[in-house]
């Protein structure tokens, strides 16, 4: 059975964007997916990415270290066959909650490399192009 996670990153749990998300849930209920559906707004307080790069440590890689209003969401997710979003736009963007959340859904899994960049595009002496492999090493 597949497992569908759905989000209402509105304020408002009756309105436009929470009755779409919920229908959307009962359509993949319908269709015999286990569903489960959160309201941003009604869980404990939580926060962006606080950048403490937590999730980069080979103890928790990939997985957010922050504890809070959030972290069962996030888990739930992880462990998600599909995911529906919904919200409003406030502004011209998202939600405030909704950004929170992409944050900490999209950062945990970003990975950097390790090597070098190479910062020279075009052919160069051989001297210059170890003096911008030094420099991109720093970085």
């Amino acid at each position: 059975m597949k497992k569908i996670i759905a989000i209402n990153a509105s304020p408002r749990t009756t309105w436009n964007t929470a009755s779409l998300v919920r229908e959307a849930a009962k359509g993949a209920e319908s269709e015999g997916a286990e569903v489960k559906v959160f309201d941003l707004y009604k869980l404990e307080k939580f926060t962006g990415c606080i950048s403490c790069f937590g999730c980069k440590l080979p103890d928790h890689l990939g997985v957010c270290v922050c504890r809070d209003g959030l972290t069962e969401v996030l888990d739930e997710i992880r462990h998600a066959d599909g995911l529906i979003i919904g919200t409003p736009n406030y502004l011209g963007d998202v939600s405030a909650a909704f950004r929170s959340l992409y944050e900490r859904l999209i950062f945990q899994s970003l990975s950097y490399k390790t090597e070098p960049r190479r910062l020279a595009t075009r052919k160069s002496s051989r001297r210059s192009w170890k003096r911008h492999s030094l420099w991109a090493q720093r970085w």
